[in-house]
C-alpha cells in the first residue's frame, strides 16, 4: 500500500504536467498556474470542476485562453486520481484523431509523473481513439458520428467547441434525434444518478440560441472580478472599457495599436498590460445569478481574461473588424466570448403602448369616434374586414382585423377556435368577407373546406426567397381522377413569400416612416400572450426565424391578415413589392 497520489487539482497539474514541446504552444514547459491564473482563480473553472457538488462546468471563451488543455489536464488529474471512464467529444473524427495524438500524447509520455501510467502494451492500449490509462477507457469521437455517441456508460465528459456540432441528427425535414451535445450527455447518466458523473462544456459561442450560451445560461453565469491598480474598485472588465483611438487608426493604425489600454471606469486611470495582468492575477469570480440548474458552474471567459493577450492585439483584431460583417462577427465571438447576431429587425414588446386604439375587443374601430369621421364609407371608398387563420393540428388560431384604404387598420379579435365550423360562425359574426388560412397542416382537409366556402383562400409561405411577394396558384382538387375533367372543385391558393410579409408588418408595428396606421384593441398591451407571440420572431440576417421556438400563432394569422389586404387591393405596397404572377383560375 502507498498514500494515494491526490492534491488539489491546482496543485496536483502544477506538479505533475508537461506541456510538450511537440504540441504547438506559447510557453512550453512545467505547467504554471501564473501562466492562467483566471483559470485557477477561486470560483474560477478549475476549482468548479475538482467540486463534488458540481456536476457540469460550461465555460463560454475567447481566443487563446489556454482551456482546452487545461481540460485534457483536468482529465489526467481524474484518471491518475480516480480512475474512471471518459469520453471526449470533438467536432469531427478526423479532429479527435488530430487532438488525440498531437496533443494528448505528447502530454502523457513528455510529462516524467505521468510516463508511469501509460499502458504497458501501447499497441493494445493505445489507438488515436481510444486509450487505457490507469484502468480508465478514454474515448475520442467526433460529434459527427452518432453511433459513436451513443455507445457507452461515461462518467466524465469533454466537450470542445459544442457550437460547431450538428445539432440534429437524422435525413429528412424533421430530424428526429437529439443533437450532439444532448447524445454525448446522455452517456453520463447512470453516473449522475450517483452524483459521480462530470461534464465539462467549452466553446467559442457563435449566436445567442448556440449550445454553449443556452448552456452558459442554465448555470450561475460567473465573471471574473478584479481590482484597479489606483481606486481598488472591484469591476468586471468588458470591451467597452477599451480605448482605442479610430480616428488615428485611419491615419496611422500602428500608433493607434501602440496607445491602446483599458480604462477603469471609476476613475478612469489607464491600464497597461502589467496592470491587467496583475489585476486578473488577484481576480475572483463570482455568480452575477440564479443558476436555473442548480449543480451547473458557467463561466464568462473573454480573451482579455488571459495574461497571453495584450491590448496590442486586441486593438489590432478590433480596427480590422471593422471592415465587415463577418470580421465583426468573429471579433465578438473569438474575442469577447459573446454571440453575435446582427439584428436587421426586432420588435419590442414596449411598441405596443402606442398601438393601443380608442376601442374595445370585438368592435370594428371603423363605427367609433374618432375613426368613423376619419374614415367615412362610401360605395367608392369601403372597408374591409379580413380573417387571418393559422391552422395547427388539433386546433385553429384567428385573428380578424378591419382594414380601410390605403392600408390602415385596426384588430378586432384573435384567438383559439376549435374547428372549422366554429371558425365559419366566428368569421359571420365578426364579418370578415374573406378568410386567409393557412395550408401547410392538414392542406387536404383545408382546401376541402375552402372549396365548399366561398371567401376561403388558402395560403402557403414559400421557403425560398421568392422574386414577387406572391403567387396566385390554382389548384384542382380532382386532377388526376379518371374521367372527371374540370369538376369545378378548382380554386384559388396563394404562395407568399413570408419574410416579405413579415418586413411590411413589422413597419406597421414599428411606425416607421411611412408606415400606415396600425391598431390594437384596448388592453392588448398589457396582453402577454399576445404580445409575446407578436414578437417571438426577429429578423437574423435578412430572415425571420424564431430562435426560441416561442408559441407566434397571432404572428402568423396578422402576416395572413395583411397578405389578404394586399391581394385584395386594400393595402398599398410599391410596385416591385406588389409583383405578382396571377394565373388563369
Amino acid at each position: 500500500m502507498q498514500p494515494a497520489d491526490h492534491a488539489g487539482v491546482v496543485d496536483w497539474i502544477e506538479e505533475n504536467v508537461y506541456l510538450s514541446p511537440r504540441v504547438p504552444t506559447a510557453s512550453p514547459g512545467q505547467w504554471r498556474r501564473e501562466a492562467v491564473p483566471a483559470i485557477c482563480a477561486p470560483g474560477g473553472p478549475l476549482e468548479c470542476l475538482d467540486d463534488p457538488s458540481v456536476e457540469s462546468e460550461i465555460v463560454a471563451k475567447g481566443s487563446q485562453t489556454c482551456l482546452t488543455t487545461t481540460g485534457y489536464a483536468w482529465l489526467a488529474y481524474t484518471c491518475c486520481t480516480d480512475p474512471g471512464s471518459a469520453l471526449i467529444v470533438m467536432n469531427s473524427t478526423q479532429d479527435a484523431r488530430d487532438k488525440s495524438s498531437e496533443s494528448w500524447r505528447p502530454m502523457w509520455e513528455d510529462s516524467p509523473r505521468l510516463k508511469r501510467y501509460l499502458p504497458a502494451s501501447m499497441r493494445r492500449d493505445w489507438t488515436k481513439l481510444y486509450q487505457l490509462v490507469n484502468r480508465s477507457p478514454v474515448y475520442w469521437v467526433g460529434a459527427n458520428s452518432p453511433g459513436r455517441l451513443g455507445a457507452k456508460p461515461i462518467r466524465r465528459l469533454m466537450l470542445d467547441e459544442t457550437d460547431k456540432y450538428p445539432e440534429k441528427f437524422g435525413g429528412g425535414k424533421e430530424r428526429r434525434e437529439a443533437g450532439a451535445a444532448a447524445l454525448a450527455e446522455q452517456r453520463t447518466k447512470t453516473f449522475r444518478q450517483k452524483g459521480l458523473a462530470k461534464i465539462f462544456k467549452v466553446s467559442t459561442p457563435t449566436l445567442d440560441t448556440g449550445e454553449i450560451w443556452k448552456s452558459y445560461e442554465q448555470g450561475d453565469c460567473r465573471k471574473l472580478y478584479v481590482k484597479c491598480h489606483a481606486c481598488r474598485a472591484k469591476q468586471v472588465m468588458v470591451w467597452a472599457a477599451f480605448r482605442i483611438d479610430m480616428p488615428l487608426s485611419r491615419t496611422d493604425p500602428g500608433a493607434a495599436v501602440a496607445g491602446a489600454h483599458y480604462e477603469c471606469p471609476h476613475c478612469r486611470a489607464g491600464w497597461t498590460d502589467a496592470h491587467r495582468y496583475k489585476a486578473i492575477c488577484g481576480g475572483e469570480w463570482r455568480a452575477t445569478t440564479q443558476p436555473k440548474d442548480p449543480k451547473a458552474r458557467s463561466h464568462w471567459f473573454p480573451s482579455w481574461n488571459s495574461v497571453m493577450v495584450t491590448h496590442a492585439y486586441l486593438a489590432a483584431q478590433w480596427i480590422k473588424a471593422q471592415g465587415s460583417q463577418s470580421a465583426l462577427h468573429d471579433f465578438i465571438n473569438s474575442e469577447c466570448g459573446e454571440p453575435f447576431v446582427h439584428y436587421e429587425n426586432l420588435i419590442r414588446d414596449s411598441v405596443f403602448a402606442e398601438l393601443e386604439g380608442g376601442y374595445r375587443e370585438g368592435v370594428n374601430w371603423l363605427t367609433v369616434d374618432p375613426y368613423q369621421a376619419q374614415y367615412p364609407q362610401t360605395e367608392e371608398e369601403s372597408a374591409i374586414v379580413i380573417m387571418g387563420v393559422d391552422v395547427q393540428k388539433g386546433y385553429l388560431r384567428a385573428a380578424v382585423r378591419s382594414y380601410a384604404r390605403p392600408g390602415d387598420s385596426g384588430l378586432i379579435w384573435r384567438g383559439l377556435i376549435p374547428d372549422f365550423r366554429t371558425l365559419d360562425a366566428r368569421a359571420d359574426e365578426y364579418g370578415a368577407a374573406w378568410v386567409f388560412i393557412d395550408q401547410r397542416y392538414r392542406t387536404r382537409e383545408v382546401q376541402e373546406w375552402c372549396v365548399e366556402h366561398a371567401g376561403y383562400i388558402p395560403c402557403l409561405g414559400v421557403s425560398r426567397r421568392s422574386r414577387a411577394l406572391y403567387t396566385v396558384q390554382t389548384v384542382d382538387l380532382d386532377e388526376g381522377k379518371r374521367g372527371q375533367g374540370r369538376t369545378g372543385r378548382v380554386i384559388e391558393a396563394l404562395h407568399h413569400d413570408p419574410d416579405m410579409v413579415k418586413d411590411i408588418l413589422a413597419d406597421q408595428i414599428q411606425r416607421a416612416d411611412g408606415a400606415r396606421r396600425w391598431l390594437v384593441p384596448q388592453g392588448y398591451s398589457t396582453l402577454g400572450e399576445y404580445v409575446g407571440e407578436m414578437t417571438a420572431e426577429r429578423n437574423i440576417n435578412g430572415k425571420w426565424e424564431n430562435p426560441q421556438r416561442k408559441a407566434n400563432h397571432d404572428w402568423d394569422c396578422e402576416c395572413l391578415c395583411l397578405l389578404g389586404a394586399i391581394r385584395l387591393g386594400y393595402f398599398e405596397v410599391s410596385q416591385m413589392e406588389a409583383k405578382t404572377d396571377d394565373a388563369t383560375i
